[in-house]
């Protein structure tokens, strides 16, 4: 089964809350709410969604997420693939929103998935660097000299007022900012660094100079999982809001 939570922005707090869960078993889509929706204040369904309590299925793709995605009618389609180092003949529409959390422009809204254990016992992830819009050219500038495997380091931003958790990459030498890593994995990612610092290891997998900078720098995440690991742990936004029925 492939899993993606959408999480949306609360206006006034700015805070990112996990409201939904999509998956896709068997070739066939589920859509729910979770807990986080309840919370959310002012939160409104998602298309013709509307009941918090309700699980939706299809053999498609929901249109209120396939809109999320470049339609293959557009000339740059292959570019966008290419972006995403993914094989057009292998492309797929929900590792697609993994990689690029269905955002557009100034969203509210983002999709992001649930990490799974490896079969060697890790925890990775692939996604692309994150706020290079609020770096100076500079940044930027490090960002399109990086090549694929190059090793960045995280570092705890422990001055962001958004965000106790943020953590920001950099280059090893010289010093320079990169992005950040995708606000959802921050806590867990800090979790393992702190045990393992050493070992959580971030790769540069492909960098795009003629991306839009929400797709220009396109890293991944390996870390060990330890046994009583558990991602998003303790967190009630990320439960179902009904129980799930089997399709029929």
């Amino acid at each position: 089964m492939k899993q993606l939570f959408v999480a949306w922005q609360q206006p006034t707090s700015r805070e990112w809350i996990p409201v939904a869960r999509l998956e896709r078993e068997d070739h066939v889509y589920r859509f729910l709410y979770t807990q986080g929706a309840r919370r959310a204040d002012g939160f409104r369904p998602f298309g013709n969604m509307t009941e918090l309590d309700s699980v939706y299925f299809s053999d498609t793709l929901f249109p209120f997420f396939s809109n999320r995605l470049l339609a293959k009618s557009r000339p740059e389609y292959r570019d966008y693939l290419s972006w995403m180092n993914i094989d057009a003949s292998a492309s797929d529409p929900m590792s697609m929103l993994a990689i690029t959390g269905g955002l557009r422009g100034t969203d509210s809204l983002e999709l992001f998935p649930m990490p799974t254990r490896t079969e060697a016992g890790k925890f990775e992830i692939e996604f692309f660097a994150r706020g290079l819009r609020h770096f100076n050219q500079s940044c930027v500038l490090a960002v399109n000299a990086l090549e694929t495997n190059d090793r960045l380091c995280l570092v705890r931003d422990l001055q962001n007022k958004a965000d106790a958790y943020a953590l920001f990459m950099r280059t090893e030498n010289p010093i320079h900012l990169v992005g950040y890593v995708p606000r959802f994995y921050a806590k867990d990612l800090g979790i393992l660094l702190e045990r393992f610092p050493v070992d959580v290891e971030v790769r540069v997998q492909r960098v795009n100079p003629d991306a839009p900078l929400s797709m220009r720098l396109l890293c991944s995440v390996s870390a060990p999982w330890p046994e009583d690991f558990v991602p998003f742990e303790n967190d009630a936004d990320f439960a179902p809001m009904t129980h799930l029925p089997s399709h029929t």
